[in-house]
């Protein structure tokens, strides 16, 4: 068995990437935003400016690992194995989930003036940003668990299959 280092460098970027940026969501929204409250105004505005600066180069760093890794990752997956028929729809609609966590992550991190709605209601937009991921996460786990032997595999594992059934006098 080769040891395939690079894929396991994407999967650990992936992997770690998500952990950040799904983890940072989760406190900002169950326990920063809860606790601000506590806070008169321009110490809650001090505050949240300081989190939005340094938070904004975790998403922003995040975000390019995840494509980066995750365009390395769906390549070598769609080159290497064949994939049932539900793999890439599914995927597609894992992509389409992540790119609107981006913005989302995106909008509530930034200063465009067009998006200051989004972080007005940054409570909402939060609480949405959860959910889309966790339904990305399970998404991940289904394409995870998928049969995909490799190319040629299968149908070396059919042609055997044929033969050994052709020499039992099938």
């Amino acid at each position: 068995m080769e040891l395939d280092v690079l894929g396991i460098l994407f999967r650990w970027m992936h992997i770690l990437a998500a952990i950040a940026a799904v983890g940072g969501t989760i406190f900002i929204r169950l326990a920063l935003m809860p606790s601000v409250g506590v806070l008169g105004d321009e110490a809650r505005k001090t505050l949240h400016e300081a989190v939005r600066s340094r938070w904004s180069k975790v998403v922003m760093a995040a975000i390019a690992f995840l494509l980066v890794s995750g365009g390395y990752n769906v390549v070598v997956t769609a080159t290497r194995y064949e994939l049932p028929a539900y793999y890439m729809p599914l995927f597609a609609i894992k992509f389409f989930i992540a790119l609107g966590i981006f913005f989302i992550a995106s909008a509530l991190v930034g200063r465009a003036p067009a998006l200051a709605p989004i972080r007005q209601n940054a409570r909402f937009w939060l609480t949405l940003n959860l959910i889309l991921a966790i339904v990305l996460v399970c998404i991940s786990g289904v394409l995870r668990m998928a049969t995909k032997p490799a190319k040629g595999q299968a149908a070396s594992r059919t042609s055997s299959a044929g033969a050994h059934a052709a020499s039992r006098g099938s």
